[in-house]
């Protein structure tokens, strides 16, 4: 009932943002996006559809050996839901939680949870790689401003520590050390943190294949999350192309790099409304493209993300439709079989039968 409950308000925060989202921008401001690009909008889409399938055989993955427990397809319905959520309401982080309440339903809540973290790390592992490695490479192409050079500082300060903090937290066990803090200010007893530690060491064990001792499906996911971004920055490539946009190798690194520490900040409100905008025009400046091709690229992309949340709140509708039914299902079913023992036992007592079994009788023996 709880993830029953959740799922339905999360629907209806998500169908909320996305009203409100149309509503400010209008549907003009869609059409209009994607007219700019014709036909290969869908190609777009459609890559885009493909990194959101990675990212759920990824999630599927790392969920082995349970993976066998719920379906592919569920899987991706509730990757394509959460993903649906995390574009249509602030900081993005909701979409975590719904992935959670429509998959432990079907497998380990403990695997599912884990799962969903070795997903986000390594997907958020890999942006920070290319950032890292592809800031000092734009640093060198670009004579870039003492101003910009200074929020790229700020935000170099702010990811290093964070990845150093994040790969110590999972090499010593990610769970284990936050109900370590949370008795370290003694929000909880000692015993009770004891019992905590003792319910996600599971958890942490399974989290901390991501830097050692990675298991099969460990790698088998890490795989797919890499052929999900490939897919993304194809589709975004594909995009400054399409909209006209001279592709050159300083903006290529420009925007798989800085562009993404943009589209982090920007999550602070839904679609980045402003703050991707601008964001994106300077950046766009800055490698020598105009700078109103950046707010095209940034309505473009509003325009794809918008498209895969509707398609994403349609599957979690769908979804959660089919599993009420199917609880529906399985409680007539059980109703049935209780219903069922119950007059047995209403019989058993009503009309109690006790087999008699006569004595055999022997023949008469004379001793001789």
């Amino acid at each position: 009932m709880a993830s029953h409950v959740f799922n339905v308000v999360v629907m209806i925060l998500g169908a909320i943002g996305l009203v409100w989202m149309l509503n400010s921008l209008g549907w003009t401001y869609l059409t209009d996006a994607i007219a700019n690009v014709g036909w290969w909008f869908p190609v777009i889409l459609a890559l885009d559809v493909a990194a959101l399938c990675c990212d759920a055989a990824a999630l599927q993955a790392f969920m082995r050996p349970e993976a066998r427990m719920v379906s592919y397809f569920r899987v991706l319905g509730a990757q394509a839901s959460g993903r649906a959520i995390n574009v249509l309401t602030p900081t993005g982080a909701l979409g975590e939680p719904t992935k959670l309440a429509m998959l432990m339903t079907h497998a380990p809540r403990d695997r599912v949870l884990s799962s969903l973290v070795l997903l986000n790390l390594g997907q958020f592992y890999l942006s920070v790689i290319v950032i890292v490695l592809g800031t000092p490479i734009m640093f060198l192409l670009v004579d870039i401003p003492h101003s910009m050079k200074v929020v790229i500082g700020i935000g170099f300060a702010v990811i290093v520590p964070l990845v150093i903090a994040l790969g110590v937290m999972v090499h010593r066990g990610a769970l284990t050390t936050l109900v370590g803090m949370v008795h370290s200010v003694r929000l909880i007893s000692k015993e009770r943190a004891d019992r905590w530690k003792l319910r996600v060491g599971g958890v942490d064990k399974h989290i901390r294949e991501l830097q050692e001792n990675r298991s099969h499906g460990t790698w088998k996911g890490i795989l797919w999350v890499m052929l999900s971004k490939l897919m993304q920055w194809t589709a975004t490539l594909t995009l400054l192309h399409t909209a006209g946009v001279e592709v050159s190798p300083a903006l290529i690194v420009g925007v798989l790099s800085v562009g993404v520490l943009i589209q982090w900040i920007a999550q602070i409100v839904p679609m980045g409304l402003g703050i991707a905008d601008g964001g994106n025009y300077a950046l766009f400046d800055l490698v020598g493209a105009t700078g109103a091709y950046g707010v095209v690229i940034t309505v473009l992309n509003r325009a794809r993300s918008i498209t895969v949340a509707i398609v994403g709140l349609c599957a979690m509708a769908v979804l959660h439709t089919v599993n009420r039914l199917a609880l529906s299902r399985m409680r007539r079913k059980l109703d049935a079989l209780r219903e069922r023992a119950a007059d047995v036992n209403d019989t058993a007592i009503e009309s109690p039968t006790a087999a008699t079994v006569p004595a055999a009788t022997a023949p008469s023996v004379q001793s001789p």
